[in-house]
């Protein structure tokens, strides 16, 4: 009788154990992928997909982590694309127009920098300032009629990255 009862709870742990790991990971499977720049979640409305050159693709949150991606591997990334904010489609990143600046900051999360010896905090972000892509220049100078920031060529967007 002892033995069914402890085999019995043996089973019971098991199988709640069991149970309990699928159903995390079927949970954490579902989230989206986090950006490896600044640990924030993907969302697709700002994507900015890395393709490297053993052909795995790495997406980041936003135009500025993908661009601070690329520039600080620039040899292993064979491709880049930015998502289109008008129509969520997904372009060649050196061929999109960006908005840098505007009140829109779709994935801003300031956090307290603290200097070593200084009293006061800062708040920084690696998303800012935003970057946004379009895939026309005129969709691009409509959204910067509309929320502020500058129009941006690809390369115009590089420099801005590399300046911060």
């Amino acid at each position: 009788m002892r033995r069914r009862t402890a085999l019995g709870g043996i089973v019971l742990i098991l199988a709640v154990g069991i149970g309990g790991y699928f159903a995390v990971s079927h949970v954490l499977q579902g989230r989206a992928p986090l950006c490896r720049v600044c640990g924030r979640s993907v969302h697709p409305g700002q994507m900015f997909v890395l393709q490297l050159e053993d052909g795995q693709r790495e997406p980041t949150c936003c135009p500025r982590c993908g661009l601070h991606a690329r520039l600080q591997a620039p040899e292993r990334v064979r491709a880049a694309w930015a998502t289109d904010f008008t129509s969520g489609r997904r372009i060649a990143a050196e061929r999109a127009v960006y908005v840098e600046g505007s009140e829109v900051m779709t994935c801003c999360r300031p956090a307290p920098l603290r200097e070593p010896g200084v009293v006061y905090e800062r708040h920084w972000d690696r998303c800012l300032p935003s970057l946004i892509a379009f895939a026309r220049e005129s969709d691009a100078r409509a959204f910067q009629a509309q929320h502020g920031g500058r129009v941006l060529t690809y390369a115009e967007s590089v420099a801005s990255v590399r300046e911060r």
